[in-house]
């Protein structure tokens, strides 16, 4: 199979312009997308009459359809390959096996995931004719395959017990989805990328994208975003939250003392002398929770259930766990078994010191403050007195959140 069209369609993609050339590539001149070189040029081309045009695997490859591909021009051939690659480079396959997309929903990950790519080739006029965008989909702009996949799917995620295999006309080939085709080479052929080298791909990719962004001065979009978080991956704070709390409830139940109320376990040991046992407290946690209006109801229910989560986990009983609801005073004060099911109460202003210093006139006072706010608050300088102090920042990705007093432990609660 003569493989020239396919280099030249590489080249159509990457190369620049003539220098005289507007901004905008017009509808036969090259795309300058060097950016995509990497990603073009490590696909592996294989002959296949089963697909329709062209399609990929999640190894990186290319079954073409060698009478599709003797009647089309360069620039068509083209377009399917920009389409295509974006899938790999954005990870498609793996990212709809962790919705659990099987052979019944593949069809509204396919029309999702297409969704976005479409977003990013439009203003390259990249976009293949049957390509349907967000718009011709009935769906808002700017958003994630997995947003797109849940609106259209309208369907409860299912167990991931039943993948099932889909026609090689289904589809952009398992490449998009994960989901085999029977055409497709087993995972242990020869011929194919592994996992490490498609991460490096990826990253090699997202960083001359930047490069090139950054030079053509376009605005950020889909593939802004991807090339962030290839680059820029974040670090769930669910887990950071909850090892925050169990580090500060562990520190404040291992300042046991000795007591002549619990006899040692050894006293059998030694005669006519009393030893005292160890008393180890139970850690006694107060929690201060921002209900200003600016602070977003869903992910301080999430953060509460994350610290809820911990503290069971640690055996800490709800009788010893005191939540205040304050925006700029303490509206009630609380003993819960969960803080989930606190009733909160305010929606004013945010001063937040009122909440600690009534945490701190607490008696017995508590050991570990977990404060939730959006940030907005003055803190009092100096650390209250024989206590840890976690702040759960609660805010929306891409948001820049206010700074916090050093002597807390920050973890930054963020939701897209």
């Amino acid at each position: 199979m003569d493989l020239t069209k396919l280099s030249a369609a590489k080249l159509w993609l990457i190369s620049s312009p003539p220098p005289d050339a507007s901004r905008r590539p017009d509808a036969s001149g090259p795309r300058d997308l060097p950016y995509l070189a990497t990603a073009l040029y490590a696909l592996i081309p294989i002959p296949s009459d089963a697909v329709p045009t062209m399609s990929i695997d999640e190894r990186w490859r290319l079954y073409l359809n060698p009478g599709w591909y003797a009647t089309v021009d360069i620039s068509d051939v083209a377009r399917e390959l920009a389409h295509l690659v974006w899938h790999l480079l954005a990870d498609h396959a793996d990212r709809a096996r962790s919705l659990n997309v099987d052979s019944h929903s593949a069809e509204h990950w396919h029309h999702a995931a297409d969704a976005t790519i479409a977003a990013t080739l439009k203003p390259d006029r990249l976009t293949p004719t049957e390509m349907k965008d967000a718009r011709a989909l009935h769906l808002p702009p700017d958003r994630s395959a997995e947003e797109y996949y849940a609106i259209l799917s309208k369907l409860p995620p299912n167990d991931g017990s039943s993948v099932g295999t889909l026609d090689p006309d289904d589809g952009c080939g398992s490449g998009a989805d994960g989901i085999p085709r029977s055409h497709e080479l087993p995972p242990e052929a020869e011929a194919g990328l592994d996992l490490t080298e498609a991460r490096e791909i990826r990253r090699r990719v997202a960083i001359d994208y930047r490069e090139h962004s950054a030079q053509r001065g376009d605005a950020p979009g889909e593939a802004w975003r991807w090339a962030g978080r290839i680059l820029e991956p974040t670090i769930a704070w669910e887990p950071l939250l909850s090892q925050a709390v169990r580090r500060a409830v562990d520190w404040a139940a291992g300042r046991g003392d000795y007591t002549y109320s619990k006899p040692s376990r050894r006293a059998s040991s030694v005669k006519g002398i009393v030893l005292p046992g160890m008393h180890r407290p139970v850690p006694r946690v107060a929690m201060v929770v921002d209900t200003s209006a600016s602070v977003d109801d869903h992910l301080l229910a999430r953060a509460l259930g994350e610290v809820d989560g911990a503290l069971k986990a640690l055996g800490v009983a709800g009788g010893d766990v005191t939540v205040y609801s304050c925006d700029s005073a303490v509206h009630t004060v609380q003993r819960v078994r969960r803080a989930r099911d606190t009733t909160l109460a305010g929606g004013g202003g945010t001063d937040l010191r009122v909440g600690m210093a009534a945490a701190q006139a607490q008696r017995p006072r508590p050991d570990v403050i977990v404060v939730f706010t959006d940030g907005e608050t003055p803190w009092t300088p100096h650390a209250p007195p024989g206590c840890s102090v976690i702040v759960a920042l609660v805010g929306r990705d891409r948001t820049s959140l206010p700074p916090t007093p050093p002597w807390a432990i920050r973890v930054e609660c963020l939701l897209e």
